[in-house]
């Protein structure tokens, strides 16, 4: 399966003050295949930034059976 990721914060529709903001999420795959890279769009895919890869234990290939958390920080106007 391709890297499938959600977004946890900040909420849907939720308003930010202009500034500095820090995205947060989670992301798998499929296959014992573990997350290596999650891009973030936040202008509707125009553009991508590359998400920091939360610090874990990391499987050995073929072993990656669960979810990996991830963050991004980014200015918004």
């Amino acid at each position: 399966l391709p890297v499938q990721s959600a977004i946890t914060h900040p909420r849907p529709g939720a308003a930010v003050p202009a500034g500095e903001l820090t995205v947060k999420g989670y992301a798998w795959s499929g296959g014992g295949r573990a997350v290596v890279r999650v891009d973030v769009s936040l202008d509707g895919g125009r553009t991508w930034q590359v998400a920091r890869l939360m610090p874990g234990e990391r499987p050995a290939p073929g072993r990656a059976w669960a979810w990996v958390l991830w963050e991004l920080q980014a200015p918004v106007a």
